[in-house]
């Protein structure tokens, strides 16, 4: 069974096989970033100051969301500043287009906060190619994201 596997893979070997976690390599840059950053902060003796960001479902505060990203901050020693929390109401995939996160995209490119702590990635954008964008957006300004609950962790939820 082995030898026509191997000779199938000879016939065709641009046929993928096992598909690739696309949250894999993203999870790990926005780690890798987060860390670069959160060291070049704490080398310059600096706490580094975060916002909070949740989806609100049903008009409902998203108080525990809210809650577990704090407590997230808290237990990483990071600052979260009186009114640096941000919602949206669930909808638009897209993070551009919702007011709230914009607010939050405000606050790392004017210096007044270094990251935001979600709890899951899909409250960025269940979309790969949007979250990857936010990603990307977030290392280009000097910025990070961290997200309570793993990539990995919640696919597999």
């Amino acid at each position: 069974m082995d030898w026509e596997r191997v000779d199938e893979a000879g016939l065709d070997p641009d046929k993928i096989r096992v598909s690739a976690d696309p949250y894999g390599p993203l999870a790990a840059a926005r780690r890798e970033n987060l860390e670069r950053i959160v060291a070049r902060l704490h080398a310059k003796g600096r706490m580094p100051r975060v916002c909070l960001y949740a989806l609100s479902v049903g008009g409902q505060e998203p108080r525990h969301s809210l809650n577990a990203a704090a407590a997230y901050a808290v237990r990483q020693s990071w600052q979260v500043g009186v009114g640096q929390s941000y919602t949206d109401h669930q909808g638009p995939t897209d993070p551009v287009t919702r007011p709230g996160w914009c607010l939050v995209r405000q606050q790392i490119r004017a210096g007044y906060a270094d990251g935001v702590v979600v709890v899951t990635h899909p409250v960025i954008s269940p979309q790969v190619d949007e979250y990857r964008q936010e990603v990307d957006w977030f290392a280009l300004h000097f910025g990070f994201i961290a997200v309570v609950v793993p990539e990995i962790q919640a696919a597999r939820t």
